[in-house]
């Protein structure tokens, strides 16, 4: 499915709509995924679910700088999984294994907060998700860096 395809058929479906979004305000949505990223880090200590949870919210953050940049907003109640969808189609195949982990933390992060007795999260989970949150913001940085390089961005 081309680009165009994919976003008209998620336009259509109401599931993303047009919006201009400044770079200043793209910058500090990524400096909140920054800061979650710290945030977790500092977690693991006290609590592997939240922890685990700040972790993909920082990845929940980086993925909503994404579709900015791409011109769009998620606009209906499945933004989380429509930011997952988003940078899957863009970042393409080369990133597959770390959106479908993307997509698994959004699952158990459901879990956690709605049916938290459905799921443990262990330390080895939470040290996951952490490292996967970190290369994901990275990668998604870099992503907005290499789109915009005219933009002097202060992340």
């Amino acid at each position: 499915m081309t680009s165009d395809d994919f976003l008209n058929e998620y336009i259509e479906k109401k599931l993303i709509k047009p919006e201009k979004i400044g770079f200043d305000q793209i910058e500090k949505v990524i400096k909140s995924a920054e800061k979650d990223l710290k945030v977790a880090e500092k977690l693991l200590s006290i609590d592997e679910g939240h922890s685990y949870e700040t972790a993909y919210t920082a990845m929940l953050h980086a993925g909503r700088a994404f579709v900015f940049i791409k011109g769009f907003r998620p606009s209906t109640n499945f933004q989380h999984k429509t930011v997952v969808a988003v940078t899957a189609h863009f970042l393409g195949d080369k990133y597959k294994a770390l959106i479908e982990k993307f997509d698994y933390m959004r699952k158990n992060r459901n879990n956690f907060i709605y049916e938290p007795w459905k799921i443990h999260i262990s330390m080895t989970d939470a040290k996951s998700a952490l490292k996967s949150a970190r290369e994901f913001v990275e990668l998604i940085k870099d992503e907005i860096k290499r789109e915009h390089p005219q933009i002097n961005f202060k992340f």
